[in-house]
């Protein structure tokens, strides 16, 4: 028993020593690098950050592009879990495995996919030119590209924590308010939904953190006009070289991401002791 809790003891150090060396020391770093300017200490990047137009405008198109991300692709993938748990438990496996195989190919080939049928010589602008009129317009290089992007991306994720916590319901629970005169709609509405509150708040979680700190949508999606905080942070690294407004950027893009983090976890914890 003594050398088992020794074990243990010794795998949580080396389970600390790797989070210290590849998570804190990092962040560390990058809040270092961010306050110290010149061999001082100086909030001018933040203040930069904050008070220049430019870098306020990328900061709210990227909350606006997450949040819109995030509620659609929370809408289509609960959608999607509650279809795939009214399938015979036989054949669940099946769909869930349709929803989630884009996950086992690389994003960028899913990506050159979604730019093939977006582009201005794609079947979608041909479509829409066929029935509107018009010459083809192309929805590639866009905002609306960028949110189906995203949407593609994070909605694997949405669809597994959503149906995880569907197939946990007691069918018991449904079958009794329906005995009672409830209709379909309102069994949905005051047993299902919010029993199944927990994978919504787990799913719309992951969701947002994945929006919000995307790299590659927005550069194949949106083009270079369209950056979100992500992108201006790479460039101001590696493209100007401006070090410090680059760490400003991530750190303050950590900080909102961690944020809604925490929001959505109190959120997710009082859905489960509600159900």
């Amino acid at each position: 028993m003594r050398n088992m809790m020794r074990f243990y003891t010794v795998l949580g150090w080396i389970a600390v020593a790797y989070m210290t060396a590849l998570f804190l020391y990092p962040v560390c770093k990058v809040v270092y690098t961010s306050v110290w300017v010149n061999g001082s200490f100086s909030l001018a990047n933040y203040v930069n950050l904050f008070s220049a137009d430019l870098y306020s405008k990328v900061l709210l198109k990227t909350l606006w592009v997450s949040v819109i991300s995030t509620l659609i692709a929370l809408f289509i993938g609960y959608t999607l879990a509650y279809f795939i748990t009214t399938r015979p438990a036989s054949k669940q496996g099946f769909w869930l495995m349709l929803i989630i195989s884009p996950m086992f190919m690389s994003l960028t080939i899913r990506l050159f996919g979604w730019m093939i049928l977006l582009s201005k010589e794609g079947p979608i602008a041909k479509g829409l030119s066929g029935l509107f009129g018009g010459s083809e317009t192309s929805l590639l290089f866009s905002q609306t590209a960028v949110v189906i992007g995203i949407v593609h991306f994070v909605l694997p994720f949405i669809v597994l924590n959503i149906y995880t916590s569907l197939n946990r319901l007691e069918s018991s629970l449904i079958e009794a308010s329906t005995m009672l005169g409830a209709s379909r709609l309102r069994t949905f509405w005051k047993v299902t939904f919010p029993l199944s509150l927990p994978g919504v708040f787990a799913g719309s979680s992951i969701a947002f953190a994945l929006a919000a700190s995307t790299f590659l949508v927005p550069i194949m999606m949106g083009g270079p006009s369209d950056n979100l905080l992500a992108n201006m942070a790479y460039n101001s690294i590696v493209t100007i070289g401006n070090m410090g407004m680059g760490a400003a950027l991530s750190f303050v893009l950590l900080v909102i991401i961690v944020a809604v983090l925490l929001v959505m976890g109190r959120l997710e914890r009082r859905g489960h002791i509600a159900s």
